[in-house]
């Protein structure tokens, strides 16, 4: 995959501006190409739109992440009904990187390596930045002790960072929140100058 993807910020009710551009995309026929970030574990700038996002409030402005084959088509639909609904591009940035960070943990030796196995194996693309050294340690006294004792005869903990590409990053993150013992901070993009 490896494409790029721009970030689009509209003006408007964000109800009105993900049923325009569904709508839109669906006449054109094009398939998941486009993002809300609203909808998305993904930080957005300013603490005012993160506590408004957080407080469950739709805000006015709608950031959306689409793809680079089409973000003009996106931004001229927007245009040619400008006249006729409030929606109102405001910004259009290039999306160079998105990262976000992780921990995990497991007390069980199998879930220990298919975590392991599963930050081995990275989508293309994609790299673990920052501390990341699984640390494993056994204490034999601890078996047989109930899942949720302080003492465990197996522990698993890491930590680290996940950068790439912003498709790749936001489909491993979707796959890694399936994961329990998996805990994932919010995904932060960064833009081209």
């Amino acid at each position: 995959m490896n494409k790029s993807y721009y970030e689009v910020i509209v003006e408007g009710s964000f109800d009105l501006i993900r049923g325009f551009l569904l709508g839109f995309l669906e006449g054109r026929e094009i398939k998941g190409e486009a993002i809300f970030e609203e909808e998305q574990h993904i930080k957005v700038e300013g603490k005012l739109t993160q506590l408004i996002r957080l407080s469950g409030i739709k805000g006015k402005r709608v950031h959306i992440i689409v793809g680079a084959g089409f973000y003009k088509l996106v931004n001229d639909a927007f245009m040619n009904v400008k006249e006729r609904i409030d929606l109102k591009v405001v910004s259009v940035r290039e999306i160079t990187d998105a990262c976000f960070g992780f921990h995990y943990k497991a007390f069980k030796k199998e879930l220990g390596e298919e975590l392991k196995g599963l930050f081995a194996a990275l989508p293309e693309g994609l790299r673990i930045e920052g501390d990341y050294a699984p640390k494993e340690s056994l204490m034999p006294e601890g078996k047989g002790i109930e899942s949720y004792a302080p003492l465990h005869e197996y522990e698993l903990r890491a930590r680290g960072e996940i950068h790439g590409p912003a498709r790749e990053a936001l489909d491993f993150y979707r796959k890694l929140e399936l994961h329990d013992m998996v805990e994932l901070d919010d995904i932060k993009l960064k833009y081209a100058d």
